[in-house]
């Protein structure tokens, strides 16, 4: 028998799942999304997942589809547990790392302080996701292509000064929740509190969902998130013959 998920963690899982289908559309990367798993048929970009599991996913059968991807594929494959459930080290996975879903109510967040814009041409997102890099993100290729830009529940936001964009995150709307995540830039605790507030106003209301570790977690608590429940990430680098 499956354990029944915590309703926060649905909602928060469900917008990065939606977040997920963004990215990997506008990759056109194909995928599989179910209720409780997000399973990707193509290479993901990077910081993305090869499987996503959801808390009540039936443990035999997350197992059962890792087993099938460590079949398949011979490279680094990523999984996502979303609730710590899964030990996957029998197929030569590592945790990567391990980090909290939150959530904030919107009036517990406060308004965002200026200089903040959204990101609407391909060139500013280019300096958006190059200052994103820089910041501790590095990355072989483009996780953010331009036709993310056309999906209308998923906006970019930057923090433009001078010398480029010195801060940033990406908001994604659900039904239930918008989403605050990929966060960059300083003093954190100032980042974190704007970036929540601008979730808050695309959300139009709706409750602020992510996941964060860190300093990072510690601003969001400040800023009014709570923790919801953990979740880990695991990682099996490449094999070779």
């Amino acid at each position: 028998m499956t354990e029944p998920a915590d309703p926060r963690i649905v909602s928060a899982w469900g917008n990065n799942a939606d977040l997920y289908e963004a990215v990997f559309d506008a990759h056109k990367l194909r995928y599989v999304r179910q209720a409780r798993s997000f399973v990707a048929l193509d290479h993901p970009p990077p910081y993305y997942s090869d499987l996503t599991f959801l808390a009540g996913t039936d443990v035999a059968g997350a197992l059962a589809e890792v087993r099938k991807l460590v079949e398949r594929e011979p490279r680094v494959a990523t999984v996502k547990d979303a609730t710590c459930r899964l030990d996957l080290a029998r197929f030569g996975f590592r945790v990567l790392f391990e980090a909290y879903w939150v959530c904030a109510e919107a009036e517990q967040i406060s308004p965002a302080g200026g200089g903040w814009q959204r990101i609407e041409t391909s060139m500013e997102l280019a300096r958006w996701e190059e200052a994103w890099n820089s910041a501790g993100s590095p990355a072989d290729r483009r996780v953010f292509v331009p036709d993310i830009l056309k999906n209308p529940k998923t906006t970019v936001f930057g923090r433009l000064e001078e010398n480029g964009f010195s801060a940033g995150c990406i908001a994604n709307l659900s039904p239930d929740s918008v989403g605050v995540s990929n966060l960059f830039g300083e003093p954190v605790r100032a980042v974190v509190a704007d970036a929540a507030a601008l979730a808050k106003a695309f959300g139009g209301g709706l409750p602020v969902v992510g996941y964060s570790s860190g300093d990072e977690l510690a601003a969001m608590l400040q800023a009014g998130f709570m923790e919801i429940g953990p979740l880990r990430v695991w990682i099996r680098e490449r094999t070779t013959p």
